[in-house]
């Protein structure tokens, strides 16, 4: 059977992308690969006022930020489980945290096709290990599909 390979950044769900991978995969009688990449460590983003920071400080300790992001992590792959499953469609998934290239192209090297949204090279997905479309495209034959939230 052939397999349709979905790439998610774990903490944020493009629906577009998983509708488009469950319209395919019945188009073509597919099953679906969610890869969901989680990166090791959130980044400081700073804060701009250090008068304030003592007050804003405390309700963002790192281990609740990433119990958060585990939590919001797992919630998606339920939703996409579920989604996939009401429609049929055989579905497995896997989740990986701060992921390499190699690891991703081992993962989702047996499938026919990789679909991701358009905007995978954002500097928000995938911090740690950057991960580019390119790099991805360089290491992989499978055609990839780019799908924009306005299709």
């Amino acid at each position: 059977m052939k397999i349709i390979a979905v790439i998610i950044n774990g903490t944020r769900l493009p629906y577009h992308v998983i509708h488009y991978a469950i319209n395919k995969a019945k188009e073509n009688s597919c099953s679906i690969l969610a890869v969901f990449l989680k990166g090791k460590h959130e980044h400081s983003k700073g804060y701009g006022f250090p008068s304030d920071i003592d007050s804003a400080e405390p309700s963002f300790f790192a281990g609740e930020v990433a119990g958060e992001d585990e939590s919001i992590i797992a919630d998606n792959m339920q939703l996409v489980e579920q989604m996939v499953e009401d429609e049929n469609i055989s579905y497995q998934s896997v989740l990986k945290t701060n992921a390499s290239i190699d690891e991703v192209a081992e993962i989702i090297a047996g499938t026919d096709r990789i679909v991701v949204d358009k905007n995978f090279d954002d500097s928000t997905l995938l911090d740690d290990k950057k991960i580019s479309l390119k790099a991805l495209q360089e290491k992989m034959n499978n055609p990839v599909d780019l799908v924009s939230a306005d299709s």
